[in-house]
């Protein structure tokens, strides 16, 4: 048993210890990874457990070896949590396939609007077929509120929660885990997203619940001038997680080809063109509930043909 003062503090007997098993069971001079505190230390090991899930066998296979990237040592530890969490472009980390991920959405939510926004929610709560989900976001696309200019609307800037989506690949476990300990999935949009990742840029976050862990992957992004419909997605890429007050960067890339290439992407796919996200539909009243549909139209062809639903929160 530990030695534990009056106060419920580990004594400097058992601290000790506990430092030198974990010294054991993380080799940093090895890494050459600085011990600073058990914090810290335990941080690094929840960035690995991605890694440990894709060795189970519930990840994309590990891939062939690679064209180099810009990877210091430090962040090249960590890239197995790339393979899991990140995938190029702003739709990074994907949902479970086909359907919904969690419905944060009031029943009286799904009865607002035309009709055609009432079935679409009402078939997401009823978890139907993809091709009858695509059917009802096809109908409601034709009352998109943004005209067809969702790219540049002020009203895309905000924080949106993923509640669907169609024809996504089953390569994202950590969306797949039991709803007690299934992360969710936001996306911040323009200033909602220049404090978390800078301006220009969009971001992908996955909020862990009971553990203050979460992991942010951010690429730039810009409208496409003869589309005012298709946001653009460009490097830099960068992969950061959050501990509690700790924040730590993990992977940055420069290329498409080489971040493609640590999710274990064909030549095929690294060689793509830059992943072009069209705004199907966006709600502009800027008010929590608002939806938007969004469809990965060119690009990595993993991604491409994916369509997201959000909703504003």
């Amino acid at each position: 048993a530990k030695k534990v003062k009056e106060d419920g503090c580990p004594s400097p007997v058992s601290t000790q210890r506990s430092r030198k098993v974990i010294a054991t069971i993380v080799p940093y001079h090895r890494y050459q990874l600085k011990i600073h505190s058990f914090d810290q230390v335990m941080f690094r090991l929840l960035i690995l457990l991605p890694t440990l899930v894709s060795v189970s066998g519930m990840a994309l296979k590990p891939p062939k070896p690679q064209p180099t990237t810009t990877l210091s040592r430090r962040n090249a530890l960590f890239t197995g949590a790339a393979t899991i969490a990140a995938t190029t472009g702003i739709s990074t980390i994907n949902p479970q396939p086909s359907g919904a991920i969690d419905l944060n959405f009031s029943k009286e939510e799904a009865l607002k609007g035309p009709l055609e926004r009432i079935e679409l929610l009402n078939k997401i709560i009823g978890k139907r077929s993809d091709q009858e989900i695509e059917a009802a976001i096809a109908a409601l696309e034709q009352l998109d509120p943004s005209n067809g200019k969702a790219a540049v609307s002020a009203k895309l800037d905000g924080t949106w929660e993923l509640i669907y989506s169609v024809n996504a690949e089953a390569f994202s476990p950590l969306l797949g885990l039991p709803k007690p300990i299934r992360p969710a999935s936001l996306q911040l949009v323009g200033e909602d997203a220049a404090p978390v990742v800078g301006p220009g840029r969009i971001a992908q976050v996955l909020n862990f619940p009971i553990l203050p862990l979460s992991l942010i992957l951010s690429s730039g992004t810009a409208p496409v001038e003869s589309d005012s419909s298709v946001l653009e997605i460009f490097p830099p890429f960068r992969l950061e997680a959050k501990f509690g007050g700790f924040k730590t960067q993990i992977v940055e890339s420069g290329s498409d080809a080489d971040f493609r290439a640590l999710n274990a992407r064909t030549e095929e796919a690294q060689a793509a063109g830059r992943n072009m996200y069209k705004q199907r539909y966006l709600e502009t009243t800027g008010k929590k509930g608002d939806l938007r549909i969004s469809e990965v139209i060119a690009g990595d062809p993993v991604l491409v043909g994916e369509v997201f639903i959000h909703m504003r929160i």
